[in-house]
């Protein structure tokens, strides 16, 4: 069977395409928009799918996400038979990785477009990606074996329905690994240190669920799932990362948003480029998973 798409109800604001938040740019530059949270649920009718596509691709290939995604395929163990299921599906890389274990893999992804390029990138697969959401998932209760939700629950507002919504469609006995950021984890230097704890500021009141890699244990708990491992991952910046990307684009927003000044924002440009010009320039932020089972 090659890889479908399908249409699993009405489209609505609820879950997010996997990846992180993107913050404004006063252009537009693949990697930054400029609507505030541009992964985020309201935003999927007005999704520039290459620029969506071209984030997650990035973000896919760091050190710290590959290392977490390996270790997520590895505490879910799906086999063969069993179905396997990825929330917030986007690209499609990680269901085409559910299917070579020989389990049905679906992925559930909002995104019209998103879902048609990991229809495109699957050339073949026996995969399927399905129209739906986090807080009501399109399957019937127990009757998933496996379910990975990657960098989803940081754009979700209120998460903890979200996870009871996954448990209520594993069956007992069923494999759950989630993964997020934690964004206060974040790094940033050499800084103004006012300057830079103002931005930040601003940028994890911006953020839906700024804290969500520390709240992953907690969620599963509380939604009545036994906690079977965690485990953390830092990424950290190339010295390019200066000058593009997230942190590029920080002294961009906060001064749009009024947070900064024009000669502040033009000071931590200024001071990052110089660092990472002399090869000082630092910036990192950890990731955490947290897997569990259905009892």
């Amino acid at each position: 069977m090659a890889a479908t798409a399908m249409n699993a109800g009405p489209s609505g604001a609820s879950l997010g395409s996997e990846g992180e938040i993107q913050m404004t740019d006063v252009s537009d530059g693949a990697g930054f928009v400029t609507r505030r949270g541009s992964f985020r649920a309201a935003h999927v009718a007005e999704q520039n799918i290459e620029q969506q596509a071209f984030i997650l691709d990035q973000m896919a290939g760091r050190p710290a996400i590959r290392t977490l995604k390996a270790w997520a395929l590895d505490q879910l163990a799906p086999a063969a038979g069993e179905t396997a299921v990825d929330v917030g599906s986007g690209t499609g890389e990680d269901v085409v990785a559910f299917a070579a274990s020989g389990a049905r893999a679906i992925g559930v992804e909002p995104s019209p477009g998103l879902r048609a390029e990991a229809v495109r990138r699957a050339a073949g697969a026996d995969v399927e990606y399905v129209d739906g959401h986090a807080e009501a998932l399109p399957f019937a209760d127990a009757s998933v074996d496996v379910l990975r939700c990657e960098r989803v629950l940081q754009h979700i507002d209120d998460p903890t329905p979200v996870v009871k919504e996954m448990a209520r469609v594993l069956r007992p006995g069923g494999r759950i690994a989630l993964i997020d950021t934690d964004w206060a984890t974040a790094i940033v230097h050499p800084a103004d240190p006012g300057v830079l704890q103002r931005m930040v500021d601003y940028f994890l009141h911006e953020t839906a669920n700024p804290y969500s890699g520390r709240r992953l244990r907690g969620l599963l708990a509380d939604a009545g799932l036994e906690i079977t491992g965690e485990t953390a991952a830092t990424m950290i910046e190339a010295q390019d990362g200066a000058r593009q990307g997230f942190v590029a684009m920080m002294h961009l927003t906060a001064l749009q948003a009024g947070v900064i000044t024009e000669a502040e924002a033009e000071t931590f440009a200024r001071t990052l480029a110089e660092a990472a010009d002399r090869g000082a320039f630092h910036l990192s932020l950890t990731m955490y998973a947290v897997s569990a089972v259905k009892p």
